[in-house]
């Protein structure tokens, strides 16, 4: 019995050591070939930037740019156009705390405006049915493994990312926040650290790739106490792999950045995570110096975070509606199914899954949502 225990675990650290030798390998591959400073516009959809990539310089596509992916995804069909072959495989997790084995493998090129990438490992995926990322970019993910290579602003007012082999920096120090941040082996995912009350939150992923605010792990909710307190289940967010309960406490706290404090809706998470995303970051000029490893801010409108909904419906099929979020003051639970919202079955309103991604605010637009339950009853829930 103790022979094949050790056995096992002689097979699984050799494992562990093949996977990150070839990580290693792709890794160190990788290089950019630039022509200096170049622009690269992107569509802001449901707060997530989209920009358009060519794949070893054929048509382009769109795909989410996100530095909190490790790596970048192509999706399944494209990598077997592509002819893209599997190297090796390891465990990817996303945000929403799903775990799967991908493939990994090398794209020859990457091409972004007329900048070229080379040699970029990436996962090759098969998005969940029920995943929204697939609705806003079809084709994958541009990760943090490609982003790294350069130096970048983001100008979320503009629409436009800026690349550079050397740092970029704001004209002037107007309303100016810098924050150093580190990387963990091999990964290009930037982690900062915030100040929430006096309270320091370490290892925060700054993640293009969320539409959200700030969140951080539950685990830190004890630590501060606020006036106004919002519970939520939420399995209404919906990444590559699809959703997952998480249960949500909303707390009012003062983060503070450099020389100013903003008082801004805290997510604690039971999903674990720790994120700052396009909600708050949207009102900055974003700068990342992966050269020196600082993150700048320059403010360019009041730090302004969507109120959290306290109710979601999703869908179940045509004809059926899910609850897919909902706060501890409304009578209903995640999963139970829904006759009607609105006096409206599914395929009343949307076409499709990515139809209801993309317009689900149609829902919304009244201060009160009416839902008829399988027993019939009928509930209102404001959601102002």
């Amino acid at each position: 019995m103790i022979y094949k225990t050790l056995l096992a675990l002689y097979f699984f650290i050799l494992l562990i050591r093949c996977t990150i030798i070839q990580e290693n390998k792709i890794q160190y591959q990788a290089e950019h070939k630039s022509y200096g400073i170049e622009i690269v516009p992107f569509s802001y959809v449901k707060k997530l930037i989209i920009v358009e990539a060519s794949l070893n310089s054929n048509e382009q596509r769109n795909f989410i740019f996100d530095t909190g992916a490790f790596q970048s995804k192509v999706e399944y069909s494209l990598a077997e156009e592509s002819n893209l072959e599997e190297i090796y495989s390891r465990k990817n997790s996303t945000a929403q705390g799903i775990t799967r084995r991908i493939a990994i493998t090398s794209i020859d090129s990457i091409e972004l405006s007329s900048s070229k990438y080379y040699n970029i490992g990436a996962g090759i995926i098969k998005y969940s049915p029920d995943s929204y990322s697939q609705c806003v970019a079809e084709s994958g993910i541009i990760g943090s493994n490609l982003i790294k290579l350069s130096n970048w602003k983001v100008d979320y007012k503009s629409k436009q990312l800026t690349m550079s082999e050397t740092p970029l920096c704001p004209i002037n120090n107007d309303m100016v926040i810098q924050l150093d941040f580190k990387t963990s082996y091999l990964s290009g995912v930037p982690l900062v650290d915030i100040v929430i009350e006096g309270q320091v939150i370490k290892n925060v992923i700054l993640d293009l790739g969320y539409n959200g605010g700030i969140v951080v792990p539950e685990r830190f909710e004890s630590k501060f106490s606020s006036s106004e307190t919002n519970k939520i289940v939420d399995q209404s967010s919906s990444g590559i792999f699809g959703s997952k309960r998480d249960d949500i406490n909303i707390k009012y706290l003062n983060l503070e950045l450099g020389n100013t404090t903003t008082e801004v809706p805290i997510e604690f998470s039971s999903l674990d995570k720790a994120l700052i995303g396009n909600d708050f970051l949207e009102h900055f000029d974003l700068y990342i110096d992966y050269d020196n490893e600082v993150i700048t801010l320059q403010e360019i409108s009041r730090v302004e975070i969507d109120k959290s909904k306290v109710f979601i419906p999703g869908i179940l099929n045509d004809t059926l509606w899910v609850v897919d979020r909902v706060n501890a003051e409304i009578p209903l639970s995640v999963g139970d199914t829904l006759k009607t919202v609105n006096g409206y079955q599914p395929k009343d309103i949307f076409d499709s899954n990515c139809d209801y991604f993309l317009n689900i605010s149609t829902l919304f637009e009244e201060d009160s949502i009416f839902v008829k339950s399988l027993d019939n009853k009928l509930t209102s829930i404001r959601i102002e």
